[in-house]
C-alpha cells in the first residue's frame, strides 16, 4: 500500500476533537457545518495544519470521541479525482463511510470519509480546482454547502 489516495495526494491537516473551539483557540475563525454536525476551525503549529472539531449537538458524530477523552480524530489527505480515488479503494481494507458531500470549511469542496482498521478515520478532500467559475466566490460556495461562519462566543 504505497499511495492509496493517488499519486499526488498530500497530507492536508490533522483533525482534533475539542469541547470548545472558542476556549481552545479564541483567535480562530469558526465554521459551522450542519451537514457534518460540527463546528470547525483551523490553526497552524509549526508546518502542520490542525483542524479543531467541536460537536454541534448531542447527536454529533464526534461526540463519542470527545466523551471518551480521545483527541486525535482523523488525518485528512487532499486528493485529485475524489470519485476515482474512492472507486480505487474498493477491494482494499479502506471502507468508504459516506459518499462525498460539500464542506463549509473548504468553500464547498467535497469531502469523503474512509476508515481503515489499522490507520483509523481518514478524510479525503477534493483538490481545489484551478479557478472558481465566473461570478462565484468562496462565500457563494460556502452558502451552497449549507453552513455558515459562526460567531465566537
Amino acid at each position: 500500500m504505497k499511495k492509496p489516495f493517488g499519486e499526488h495526494a498530500k497530507l492536508h491537516h490533522v483533525g482534533l476533537v475539542v469541547a470548545s473551539i472558542s476556549k481552545s483557540a479564541p483567535e480562530c475563525e469558526i465554521f459551522e457545518d450542519p451537514v457534518q454536525k460540527v463546528r470547525v476551525a483551523f490553526t497552524q503549529v509549526q508546518n502542520l495544519t490542525l483542524e479543531l472539531v467541536e460537536p454541534l449537538g448531542e447527536d454529533s458524530p464526534v461526540r463519542e470521541s470527545l466523551n471518551k477523552g480521545s483527541k486525535l480524530l482523523h488525518l485528512c489527505y487532499e486528493t485529485e479525482g475524489l470519485d476515482s480515488v474512492i472507486a480505487s479503494l474498493k477491494g482494499s481494507e479502506f471502507r468508504c463511510l459516506a459518499q462525498p458531500v460539500p464542506a463549509v470549511a473548504f468553500e464547498g469542496r467535497r469531502i469523503a470519509w474512509t476508515f481503515h482498521p489499522t490507520f483509523g478515520l481518514i478524510e479525503l478532500l477534493e483538490k481545489r480546482s484551478a479557478a472558481p467559475a465566473a461570478g462565484r466566490t468562496g462565500s457563494a460556495l460556502r452558502g451552497r454547502a449549507g453552513g455558515s461562519r459562526a460567531r465566537r462566543g
